[in-house]
């Protein structure tokens, strides 16, 4: 009786260590050998392991699977729908905006030392003024010889007609205006007595026995009532009118001469592209000028990109992912991944389940012996 226990034990311990060594090597032999292992010229059996050996076309099916069940275009549609996602990234956008107001680094410094593009905005700013020059100067070349009647619109023209006879009233208003200052006064004095004086002789006696400042005064009561008659505002305003005529019955060459004309449009296109906003402010610290931006940055235009790179991506997510390419990438990964890290990786995964594997071959293998014993003790 004692040698039939023993016998059971010893043929349930074997199967035990069968059983649980078998799943052990097969769990190995998974991923080993990693290559294929020859004598002589014949090829072990079993080698590479099963992993490296399907390599290939596991991660042509791991890429098909991520592709067309994972990382899907209706799974990033629903993602981006939560908006939570959007959220975040605005977030981050926003304070990253706020980081960058407070540098002490000019834009083009910036840019040059975190995107490596250096006098960048020097060049976009020589485009502007240089695509400004050239537009104004064609401006200028096709309508040089063009009357500016011509050239000018119809109703300009009919506004600073209409401007005229108001402009010739302002003008009569602040003569007579100026002629009752002190300023006036002095200068109609003065020239009562340039008059006398520029006659000499009796005239110049006479100027000295008569009293100027009498003749100064009614000089300028005269003017003054001459400046108040209706046909002197009809007088300056037909004056006006033809001189008007005759400044846009010419063309602009009789005014510009082609020598100085590329000279004053390069001095006008600096100085325009001076008063465009930023682009007048890129030499100083953006610090210094880029608080006045803030507000419009944060509450329109970081918003703004968002909304539109998720509508882009909504729209075009099917086309982005096809021309991602992510079957081929995560095909590229797998098969570059090196084996002994992916050996390690999923074993450190799966340990207490590999383990369990291992535990439940031993146990089906000392059944196995126990059955052994029983029928070898008890029916041979």
């Amino acid at each position: 009786m004692t040698n039939d226990l023993l016998l059971i034990g010893v043929l349930i311990i074997i199967g035990a260590i069968i059983g649980g060594g078998t799943n052990i090597i097969a769990i190995r032999m998974l991923f080993r050998p990693y290559e294929a292992k020859y004598i002589g010229s014949f090829k072990l059996p079993f080698t590479p392991g099963l992993i490296p050996k399907r390599r290939s076309e596991i991660a042509i099916s791991l890429g098909k699977t991520v592709e067309d069940h994972l990382v899907t275009p209706e799974g990033i549609q629903e993602k981006l729908k939560d908006g939570l996602l959007l959220k975040e990234a605005e977030d981050r956008l926003s304070l990253a905006v706020k980081e960058l107001l407070k540098e002490e680094l000019t834009l083009d410094e910036w840019l040059e030392l975190h995107l490596d593009k250096k006098d960048q905005l020097k060049n976009i700013r020589q485009s502007i003024e240089l695509g400004l020059e050239t537009k104004l100067l064609g401006w200028i070349e096709e309508y040089k010889n063009i009357p500016l009647k011509e050239s000018v619109p119809k109703l300009w023209h009919e506004k600073i007609n209409a401007t005229i006879p108001s402009i010739s009233a302002s003008i009569l208003k602040k003569t007579e205006e100026y002629l009752h200052t002190d300023e006036g006064r002095v200068q109609m004095e003065e020239m009562v007595s340039r008059f006398f004086n520029s006659r000499g002789g009796i005239s110049n006696m006479l100027g000295k026995m008569a009293n100027r400042f009498s003749l100064s005064s009614a000089l300028t009561n005269e003017l003054v009532r001459f400046l108040n008659e209706k046909h002197t505002e009809q007088l300056l305003t037909n004056l006006l009118q033809k001189e008007w005529e005759q400044v846009i019955s010419n063309s602009p060459s009789n005014y510009i001469s082609d020598e100085n004309v590329s000279t004053r449009v390069q001095s006008l296109s600096k100085a325009v592209v001076d008063q465009l906003p930023l682009v007048g402010e890129w030499d100083k610290p953006l610090e210094v000028w880029s608080h006045q931006y803030e507000k419009i940055l944060q509450k329109t235009v970081v918003p703004y990109m968002m909304t539109s790179a998720a509508t882009i991506l909504s729209r075009y997510i099917k086309s982005i992912i096809k021309r991602i390419g992510i079957r081929e990438i995560v095909t590229t990964e797998v098969n570059g991944f090196p084996l002994q890290k992916l050996e390690e990786m999923l074993l450190d995964i799966a340990k207490r389940e590999l383990k369990l594997i291992a535990v439940l071959g031993a146990l089906i293998g000392a059944l196995v012996g126990l059955v052994q014993g029983i029928v070898i003790v008890f029916f041979v």
